[in-house]
């Protein structure tokens, strides 16, 4: 992955960046004043990557930071990434075609973070998809509410009808009971007129009884059916009723998860604000054990989750028909299945884990020290002094533990010595500057053990540096801040290159030779022309020998919103609009430009080649490397059509000649038209010696013919009925980072390699180029 851009929010003076892209070649300078918040934007990078702050980074609103960034990337390495689990609909399909991902860490006001996979669509495709299983989850919750509803209501009416059953048997006893009575009495009267009544009233009761028996056996029916019902929706509700139980006992769960989550923060946070050995000591005893309990309690809780989900979706499906025993097989089968989609958080933290190790360059842990005891190195104390420093010199050097085991001091002091050879040759290298006339530095270092003078680690190894010229054999520290910035320097870009080859690094670097001479400042840049294949470079400046003025497109402008206030918020200015940024933000380009011609190859006094933009710049460098022209031409690319008379104004000013290609497209007539009047009196003769209008063409793609466009910069067999340049605008192509593909494409080919119909493109344009640096001369 490669980091395009990014957006930083409530981070120091920082309230909102908005989106800056970083330059395509991979080397992006920042530029501003003193306190403008240029360094803040290096640190909120690293802040991003690590997801550590400090309450000194909130703003005075307590508004919590948050920092996103893109990466170019493809959907194979997505798919390939993220392959446990599955993604919403549409988002393999988005980064497919976007080819791209944003990742945002947002902080809380505890200072913890979350990492999310983020982006309008993104963000959208995730919202939609947790509505609809939001939804679906409450259709499930609904329908298992329903059926203890009916339960509940079965029960009752079960309850009701058996309770009037008894109440009728009741009756239907007493009945009964009378019937017993009045038999007695009518048996035991003498007289006819009491034996009549005794038998009338024998009549009435044995009516009764047949009425109470009947209403008997009619509720007792009725509490038999109602006992079924219950019965049966009893069997189904009783899913419902573990459903309901697994999911109380997972929410339990889940809060025990969260304290002890809470606690290991605390005890974290404790640990990395104690101020002895020993305190840390009795803190990480605590965490050891909170960290057990913590990995207890999240065990209980997906095995508590998975038992819910569960239980949830076997209530579902008997609800839906199927038998207990069916609806169990058919749950073990899909139970791989359950949950099986990522949350934004979850694939925020995969993709976070491959992206480029993003270092900061720091002066503390950076700089190369005097010694620095091997015990440090091996236990990782990275609370040492030159602890990065001494680590990068043995990754550099491919030295670990083992080597310093080597029980034969003789052969340990060989390999030391060759060690030593090769670092210096490497370093000569990258660094061009001597000591005095002849001398350039040497690195040394050394395996020492100390002594009776130093009790408490006598015995005990270290390791000792040196930085030797011819007359001299000096610790680190007693050489100026210069040589050892570089020296440190080197040493983090070589590491770098070494390790981590499979993820990239983004190299985050404040201000960066700051003490060096103009000369060395030189070779740093260098050093990143040299290295930017590899590690993506971002770093702040004032110095104009760090700026190459033929790729201003590497640069971000950061200011204070009001100039004099240093409480105001900082605001970025992307390269096309570095107009906008105050003069003394844009001192170290207006330095370099008025710089002594003879000290400078960026621009001449003859040559020089106006161009629109940074994709005109590729394009035309390209054509004229392909061309062959022994013509020297010096392509400046003006960052935006609008900044070309900004351009020309300050050339004209050095008293420095020039010609201008435009794009024949409204923008580009627009500026023909207003340089025409305001330079040459709108006089066509003078105007046509140092203005090229590309009418016909309205943007650089269409010198190309449509098969070459395909071929050499989309790459693609596609139907393009339209123009080129109207191809990537639909499309919403960045005619940028197509120009700088098709540069390096261009590599291995020649003119001959392009048809007819592009060579006579490039061709016209390069005579009238040529014809016009002609009359310069």
């Amino acid at each position: 992955m490669r980091l395009l851009s990014f957006r930083i929010q409530n981070f120091r003076s920082i309230v909102d960046t908005g989106w800056n892209q970083l330059s395509s070649d991979n080397i992006t300078g920042i530029i501003g004043q003193n306190e403008s918040g240029k360094t803040s934007i290096l640190e909120a990078l690293k802040s991003f990557y690590d997801g550590k702050i400090s309450e000194d980074i909130l703003r005075s609103d307590l508004s919590m930071p948050v920092v996103t960034c893109c990466f170019a990337t493809g959907a194979d390495q997505i798919s390939d990434i993220l392959r446990d689990k599955l993604l919403p609909a549409g988002v393999m399909q988005h980064i497919k075609k976007e080819k791209k991902i944003i990742l945002q860490r947002a902080w809380n006001d505890d200072l913890s973070s979350i990492m999310l996979f983020n982006g309008t669509e993104v963000e959208k495709l995730f919202t939609d998809f947790e509505v609809s299983r939001a939804l679906k989850e409450h259709k499930i919750a609904e329908k298992l509410d329903k059926l203890l509803e009916k339960k509940e209501k079965a029960r009752k009416e079960y309850q009701k009808a058996d309770d009037e059953m008894h109440q009728a048997e009741m009756m239907m006893e007493e009945a009964k009971a009378l019937i017993s009575e009045r038999t007695r009495t009518f048996r035991s009267v003498k007289k006819t007129d009491q034996k009549k009544m005794a038998e009338k009233q024998l009549a009435i009761a044995k009516k009764k009884y047949e009425q109470a028996r009947e209403q008997f056996l009619q509720k007792q029916k009725l509490s038999k059916e109602k006992n079924k019902i219950f019965a049966e929706v009893n069997d189904e509700a009783r899913f419902a009723e573990q459903s309901k139980q697994a999911a109380l006992e997972m929410e339990e769960a889940g809060e025990k998860l969260r304290e002890s989550t809470e606690r290991l923060r605390k005890l974290q946070q404790l640990y990395d604000h104690a101020y002895s050995d020993k305190e840390r000591h009795g803190i990480s005893l605590e965490m050891d054990s909170a960290n057990e309990k913590y990995l207890k309690t999240v065990q209980i809780y997906q095995q508590a989750r998975e038992r819910a989900i569960i239980k949830k979706y076997l209530a579902y499906k008997i609800l839906g028909g199927l038998s207990p025993g069916a609806a169990e097989k058919e749950i073990e089968r899909e139970k791989p299945q359950f949950n099986p989609y990522y949350s934004r958080e979850e694939a925020g933290n995969i993709l976070a884990g491959h992206i480029p190790v993003f270092t900061m360059f720091e002066d503390f842990s950076s700089l190369l020290p005097n010694r620095i005891d091997l015990v440090d190195i091996l236990d990782g104390n990275q609370k040492t002094e030159g602890f990065a420093a001494a680590m990068n010199f043995l990754h550099v050097s491919g030295l670990n533990a083992e080597f310093f085991r080597e029980s034969n001091s003789r052969i340990l002091k060989q390999k030391i010595e060759r060690l030593n050879r090769e670092l210096t040759i490497d370093f000569q290298d990258f660094w061009r500057q001597r000591i005095g006339k002849t001398s350039k530095i040497t690195l040394n270092f050394e395996l020492e053990h100390y002594d009776h003078t130093h009790p408490e680690k006598s015995g005990f190894p270290y390791l000792e540096f040196w930085v030797k010229d011819r007359n001299e054999r000096l610790y680190p520290k007693q050489r100026s801040r210069g040589v050892r910035w570089f020296l440190s320097f080197y040493l983090e870009l070589k590491a770098a290159m070494v390790a981590n080859q499979n993820k990239g690094r983004v190299l985050l670097i404040d201000e960066p030779g700051l003490s060096l001479h103009a000369r060395a400042q030189e070779d740093v840049l260098k050093v990143f022309e040299h290295i930017r294949e590899k590690i993506q470079v971002i770093y702040t400046t004032h110095s104009p020998h760090l700026i190459d003025i033929r790729k201003l497109y590497r640069l971000l402008a950061v200011q204070r919103a009001v100039d004099d206030d240093e409480n105001s918020e900082t605001v970025v200015f992307d390269a096309k609009s570095l107009t906008s940024a105050t003069t003394d933000t844009l001192s170290p380009i207006y330095t370099l430009m008025g710089s002594r011609l003879s000290e400078q190859q960026f621009i001449q006094k003859k040559n020089n080649i106006i161009l629109e933009d940074l994709s005109a710049y590729y394009y035309l460098s390209t054509f004229h490397q392909l061309l062959g022209y022994p013509e020297e031409a010096y392509f400046l690319p003006a960052t935006d059509v609008s900044n070309v008379q900004t351009l020309v104004n300050l050339l004209m000013g050095w008293g420095l000649d020039y010609i201008v290609v435009l794009k024949g497209d409204s923008s580009g007539k627009r500026i023909f038209g207003k340089l025409k009047n305001s330079i040459f009196g709108n006089d066509d003769t003078l105007a046509s010696g140092k203005l090229i209008l590309l009418k016909g063409y309205r943007g650089m793609e269409d010198l190309f013919s449509t098969l070459d466009f395909k071929k050499h910069v989309l790459h693609e067999r596609i139907g393009i009925p339209e123009r080129n340049s109207e191809f990537v605008k639909e499309n919403h192509l960045s005619g940028t980072l197509l120009a700088s593909s098709f540069m390096k494409h261009a590599q291995g080919l020649k003119i001959t390699d392009f048809d007819e119909e592009t060579r006579e493109n490039i061709e016209r344009l390069f005579q009238a180029i040529t014809d016009r640096l002609k009359v310069q001369k």
